[in-house]
């Protein structure tokens, strides 16, 4: 029996160096620190194309602040969410990928989906997200025309002519990994949650 040759592919690191690559050359991605992000690994079961393939999760909360304060009744609390750090950083975002959901998109609807939750952060990246007016603050008022916008981006970088290495990972298959011909790692950080540090009754 042959054996099958697996092919090693970390999605974080490989997903932080175009990520790095796309701030460089793309003017709306420009105020990004590449640094301040991780990518990590999140497995999803769910069959078929449709749903969550990517998902960012901001540090901060709005404008940037560490603590927000709800009321309940007459309670008041404050939160907080934990503070990470990789390789010397403070991280502000998290951006999860779902394994093997995004593997099942096609080269292209990959890149749109990193360019899309890169351009969640906000023009500060502050570890707040991008904040539309209305009450689709996330995505605008029309999520067509975020993706289309997120279309036109994803053109314009191609057209700057990357180093095709970079995008070689985008071409990697679910069934390559049922296969076995190829393993899929990455980081695994569980999502953070809030942290309760007051509550005061007014």
């Amino acid at each position: 029996m042959t054996k099958t040759h697996s092919e090693a592919l970390d999605l974080s690191a490989r997903s932080a160096l175009l990520c790095a690559d796309l701030v460089e050359r793309l003017p709306e991605l420009s105020h990004i620190e590449p640094t301040r992000i991780l990518f990590c690994l999140s497995r999803s079961r769910a069959a078929g194309l449709h749903g969550t393939y990517a998902h960012i999760v901001p540090l901060r909360f709005a404008g940037g602040a560490n603590e927000q304060t709800r009321r309940r009744g007459r309670l008041s609390e404050t939160y907080r969410l934990p503070t990470l750090r990789h390789g010397g950083e403070e991280i502000l975002y998290l951006v999860y990928l779902l394994v093997p959901r995004f593997l099942r998109l096609p080269a292209a609807q990959k890149l749109n989906t990193l360019i899309h939750e890169l351009y969640h952060i906000s023009a500060t990246c502050n570890g707040d997200i991008r904040r539309f007016a209305g009450r689709n603050f996330a995505h605008g008022s029309s999520r067509r025309a975020y993706n289309r916008l997120i279309s036109e981006f994803a053109e314009r970088y191609r057209a700057t002519a990357p180093d095709p290495a970079l995008l070689a990972f985008l071409s990697a298959t679910e069934d390559d990994w049922l296969a076995g011909r190829l393993h899929v790692t990455g980081l695994s950080v569980p999502r953070p949650r809030l942290r309760l540090v007051a509550r005061t009754r007014a």
